[in-house]
């Protein structure tokens, strides 16, 4: 455990030093070393992270269960009246996955982006963005507190606008990375509200918070038991974090980011859709899985959002030509299907498809990278066909991941679906295991369309393309084929008990994630009825026996034996997956014509032309969302000009008839009142001097007159 305690801080520390020292010396490292030594310095960071991370795992798996859940506290970070926070690092096990998913895809990804993006002459930036976004993921991923996760969230959000941007001079490029970006503030603004609502009851009921997640879930009982406005708090606070969940993780309806973020350079696309943004929505769920299990509704709501989410998107994918769209579109839905298993419960399983995702996902995603830059930055798959021959590694890796995402046998993609759809059909109802089914089958015909287009059949680019078409650099395919093999072996972590297996991988997670052993909503109303009988009790011991209760309530009660019926499901979803698959041969490779004879019907064009255009979502959002927008500020900007400059200017004018009537009233009589002031003083003062002459007559005349006017005032006064 003191190993643990010691290094893991550097885990996000050491990208963190790397973007740094990018950001500030990269470009006279770059000018003075040239690309490789900026690479070298640039993958190493990340490097020794997963070397830390890969120690970390084995150190703990040696570790007791008991103790299995370290805090590593840095420093006491903000003390502002009854709110507490210390910055504070956990490590346990779904951290523990995480960490190993962040650093080891990460650093793939930067090697390979060293032979992607040769030859940029931002080649040092790009570096220092990806170091920060793995610093960013890595630090969510630590935080024993909301805050510390939250900071993160929005650090993984700023790092997606400028990797996705990163070639900002090209209109699509910062089009897409403002998208990205103005979308996941929408979604980020319900999270912020979830935790503000956390922050708010828990002073108010407790007198102050640290807002960590050992203490967020000793108070949910009590919490459970609060309202806002009018409504169960935790539902409220659920469906905010979710709402956080919808904008990174990619949901309906804050998903548009996701497809268009394919703008930016190919690693980027795979770190956000493998390893880092994505998965972030997913991770959160699972760490306050004990929120869930108390917000039935929201899980209901979840899993609506997600079962739609996921068929959507599959069915986008079926029409899109575009290589990179194509796979976009996959991991929107694979997404859907992560949520899906946490809606009903079986976060465990989320948590596992979330890991197999990341191997078989990174390794299309750079396999396509691959082909791009062979073709010469060329992304229509219309424009390619007999690749094999030409890039036999990347081709068979793509070909390894293709069948991991549909879920051939004992591929790492067949036993995270299966368990997903299982789970679904169990603790969910049919339907939403028939959404997933129909998903699962048009996810096999989508990739194996690309697989077919991609790489086999005869060539349709141009003569000079082919002929200089060829295998990328070492560099570039030894990450690739290192994924495909963990795309084809990882599932063995989780091989269920009905195949022979022990679920280690759900065993692993369950000292911080307890699946549901029932729906969400029979699983709530368990939990009441214990909590009901924890009021009556009066003795600690009895106490102690229903928290045991409680316990088991949350995923440990005995099971019943559905072995044959989870047989049925398996072989109907894997025969499904070969039929759909099997279309896509008989349409892409083997008779082109039968298709070619279908879609032209006019049914056909037209549910292609909505599938193609993405179910004009987009065009949707223009005309009911932006341009009303739009229009409200151009009527603001008018009225800016119209009125209020109107104000100013009519302001001035009477500032300025003011300021001639001041002047006036200054010069005519203020100046006029002074001025004969100043003459009576003079002119009294004359009058006065001459009586002081010395002339006699002078003394007479005046000394006759001041007579006179004392007698006619005595005279006066005395009437």
């Amino acid at each position: 455990m003191s190993y643990i305690q010691s290094v893991i801080p550097f885990v996000p520390i050491l990208p963190l030093f790397g973007a740094l020292v990018l950001g500030l010396l990269g470009k006279r490292i770059y000018t003075k070393f040239g690309e490789n030594v900026t690479g070298v310095l640039g993958c190493s960071m990340p490097f020794i992270s997963a070397i830390i991370a890969a120690t970390s795992f084995i150190a703990i798996n040696r570790l007791d269960v008991t103790e299995r859940i370290i805090r590593i506290n840095l420093m006491n970070w903000v003390t502002v009246a009854d709110l507490q926070l210390q910055w504070t690092f956990r490590y346990d096990p779904l951290s523990a996955v995480m960490l190993l998913i962040v650093t080891i895809i990460g650093t793939l990804i930067h090697i390979y982006a060293m032979g992607y993006m040769k030859g940029d002459k931002s080649f040092w930036r790009f570096f220092s963005y990806l170091n920060l976004f793995l610093a960013a993921m890595l630090m969510l991923v630590l935080g024993d507190n909301l805050i510390i996760m939250f900071l993160g969230w929005e650090g993984v959000g700023l790092c997606s606008y400028l990797l996705i941007g990163f070639w900002f001079t090209e209109e699509q490029n910062a089009i897409a990375g403002k998208k990205a970006f103005i979308v996941n503030r929408i979604g980020d603004l319900g999270f912020l509200t979830g935790i503000l609502l956390v922050a708010l009851f828990s002073m108010k009921l407790f007198g102050s918070t640290n807002l960590s997640f050992a203490e967020f879930h000793g108070n949910i009982d009590v919490l459970a038991e609060q309202t806002f406005w009018g409504l169960p708090l935790l539902e409220v606070i659920a469906v905010c974090f979710f709402i956080g969940a919808m904008g990174k993780s990619a949901q309906i309806p804050l998903y548009v980011w996701l497809p268009d973020a394919m703008a930016g350079p190919t690693p980027v696309s795979a770190l956000i859709h493998a390893a880092t943004m994505v998965t972030a929505g997913v991770y959160m769920m699972g760490r306050v899985f004990f929120l869930y299990t108390w917000a039935p509704h929201a899980l209901g709501f979840i899993s609506i959002i997600a079962a739609l989410t996921c068929f959507v998107s599959a069915t986008i994918g079926m029409a899109q030509f575009d290589i990179k769209k194509v796979l976009a579109y996959s991991t929107v839905s694979q997404l859907g299907y992560m949520f899906l298993a946490m809606s009903v419960g079986a976060f465990s399983a989320g948590i596992f498809h979330l890991l197999t995702h990341a191997a078989f996902k990174a390794a299309l995603f750079m396999g396509s990278g691959s082909i791009i830059v062979a073709l010469h930055h060329k992304q229509d798959m219309r424009e390619m066909g007999g690749l094999l021959k030409k890039m036999p590694v990347t081709g068979y890796s793509m070909i390894a991941a293709t069948l991991a995402i549909m879920g051939f046998p004992l591929t790492s993609g067949f036993f995270s679906k299966d368990e997903i759809l299982w789970k679904a059909f169990i603790q969910g109802s049919p339907m939403l295991w028939l959404v997933g089914f129909v998903a699962a089958g048009i996810t096999s015909f989508y990739m194996w369309r690309l697989v077919f287009m991609t790489f086999f059949g005869e060539t349709r680019m141009d003569k000079h393309t082919w002929d200089h078409c060829q295998e990328q650099p070492k560099r570039t395919v030894v990450p690739i084929a290192i994924l495909a093999v963990a795309a084809l072996t990882i599932g063995f972590w989780n091989v269920p008990h009905f195949l022979g297996g022990h679920s280690n991988f759900t065993n692993f997670l369950d000292p911080v994630v307890h699946d549901l052993s029932s729906s969400p909503m029979e699983n709530y109303r368990k939990l009441q009825l214990i909590k009901e009988k924890d009021q009556q009790e009066s003795t600690a011991q009895t106490m102690k026996t229903e928290s045991g209760h409680q316990a088991a309530a949350s995923g440990h009660e005995a099971v019943v034996d559905h072995t044959a019926l989870e047989w049925g499901l398996m072989i109907a979803s894997v025969a499904w997956t070969f039929f759909t698959g099997f279309l896509a041969y008989i349409f892409y490779l083997r008779n082109p014509k039968a298709r070619e004879q279908i879609m032209a019907s006019a049914l056909a064009q037209r549910v292609f032309m909505v599938l193609n255009n993405k179910y004009f979502v987009d065009e949707f959002y223009e005309a009911v969302v932006l341009t009303p927008i739009r229009k409200l500020f151009d009527f603001l900007g008018a009225f800016d000009q119209m009125v209020v400059d109107g104000l100013v200017n009519f302001a001035g004018f009477m500032g300025r008839i003011t300021s001639s009537f001041i002047g006036i009233f200054d010069n005519e009589i203020v100046d006029g009142l002074v001025n004969g002031a100043g003459w009576g003083a003079q002119a009294g003062g004359k009058g006065a001097s001459s009586l002081q002459s010395g002339k006699i007559q002078t003394i007479i005349g005046s000394s006759l007159i001041i007579f006179i006017i004392i007698v006619g005032c005595v005279v006066l006064f005395l009437r």
